[in-house]
């Protein structure tokens, strides 16, 4: 009866097991469906419950799981474990080897559960002859052929619509070109014309040039001249006003001076006799003193004008600097932009003499594209870490990829003879069977 029971208990106990993990986060149909070896960048998953019998439930360690990185070297930094080396154990091998390491670890009676998802894998990278190489997201099952199609199927230059329409789309690269070409040169002449301090820009258009956008063009530098040139009057003739202002205000406290200088002249006479007739008692020497300080009193003011004028004569020489400063950042700016200018203009003429180069080629390739594209046929390569190097598989179009694997697609003179990969059936096969 006793074992009976037990028995039914521990029967129990194993299915409430099963549910829990699964509503614990459903990770082990992921690991069942995935049998690929956990390659370096593989992103994963680590879940760990255990039975907890005091409580009749399952517990989850959260301080253990989470989220952890296949480093380069094939190895998990985990927490308590330390460093656990990957080899090539896939997601179910690599979730038992943490369950026992566990419980070694911590001294466990039981072995805890331990479940590990996959959650992004390597991309792979598809190179050579393709519309749009670079990298792509690997799922199970991706064949040579599917990431051939990913991305963007065998390159075609300048074929059928394709190549029509890059042929209109250089055209009007050309067209565009030409107008910044032509935007460029109306642009230099006004900088040219505000350098030489022409108060008119000219500008002789040639004979390729487009008169109607040439004239707007032109119209419109030739308002951006007469705008600048009048800003640039303004700000001199108010510097200039200045300057005048200063020098007649500088002529007025002459005027002043030299009529302080009489004063004090007739001052200093009356002081003298002032002094012999107090000398003699003829007058009192409170006039004396009176005198005294009207004349201190007039030196000061004297003083005061002479200051004045050394700070108006001042402003003057500060008002000429301005004004010649404003010249000089004048020319300065039209230099720098005229310099720019011409720089952007040999610019546009090298990218417009490529894009005919390329529009040329492009109406030269034409006549034998269709023999060419009948030669040639797509061979496939498959580069893949193992052991930590890199060797290269001869592959066909329905070759099975790997994580982090890079294909190389290239064109190939095509036999008769040959296949897709250029060795007999079952070859690639059995090559490729050894690389896995």
């Amino acid at each position: 009866m006793n074992v009976s029971f037990w028995r039914y208990g521990y029967s129990l106990r194993a299915t409430f097991a099963v549910f829990a993990v699964s509503a614990l986060g459903g990770v082990f149909s992921p690991v069942l469906a995935d049998s690929y070896h956990l390659a370096p960048q593989t992103r994963i998953r680590l879940t760990i419950v255990q039975w907890m019998p005091t409580k009749g439930v399952y517990e989850k360690w959260d301080a253990l799981g989470g989220e952890f990185l296949v480093s380069q070297a094939r190895t998990v930094s985990l927490p308590i474990i330390g460093t656990l080396p990957v080899g090539d154990l896939d997601s179910a091998g690599l979730a038992a080897e943490i369950a026992k390491r566990l419980k070694t670890k911590i001294g466990l009676v039981e072995t805890p559960e331990a479940s590990v998802e996959v959650l992004d894998q390597p991309p792979i990278y598809v190179v050579g002859d393709v519309n749009k190489p670079g990298e792509y997201k690997f799922h199970p099952g991706l064949t040579v052929l599917q990431s051939l199609a990913m991305s963007g199927g065998e390159f075609r230059p300048l074929d059928g619509a394709q190549g029509s329409a890059d042929k209109t789309g250089y055209v009007g690269q050309l067209q565009e070109i030409g107008n910044s070409i032509l935007r460029s040169r109306i642009r230099i002449a006004r900088l040219q014309a505000e350098m030489s301090g022409a108060k008119e820009m000219r500008f002789e258009p040639e004979a390729q040039d487009d008169r109607g956008p040439a004239s707007a063009i032109f119209q419109q530098e030739k308002v951006i001249h007469a705008a600048r040139a009048n800003d640039m009057a303004r700000q001199s003739k108010s510097l200039e006003e200045l300057r005048t202002l200063l020098t007649s205000e500088i002529a007025i406290i002459e005027k002043k001076i030299v009529s302080v200088d009489e004063d004090i002249e007739s001052i200093r006479k009356e002081l003298t006799n002032v002094k012999g007739m107090v000398e003699r008692g003829i007058a009192l020497p409170t006039r004396q003193s009176d005198l005294e300080r009207t004349l201190r009193s007039y030196h000061a003011n004297r003083l005061d004008l002479v200051t004045a004028i050394m700070r108006a004569r001042q402003n003057i020489a500060e008002t000429t600097r301005n004004l010649d400063g404003l010249y000089d950042k004048q020319r300065t700016e039209v230099a720098s932009e005229l310099q720019s200018e011409q720089a952007n203009l040999d610019q546009q003429k090298l990218k417009r003499d490529t894009t005919q180069k390329l529009l040329l080629e492009a109406l030269s390739g034409d006549t034998g594209s269709d023999v060419s594209a009948g030669a040639m046929t797509l061979a496939f390569t498959v580069t893949r870490q193992s052991g930590g190097a890199a060797r290269e598989i001869l592959a066909s179009d329905s070759t099975v990829l790997q994580p982090g694997d890079v294909v190389k697609v290239h064109r190939r003179v095509s036999l008769a003879s040959d296949d897709a990969t250029g060795l007999p059936a079952g070859q690639e096969t059995s090559s490729e069977q050894a690389g896995q």
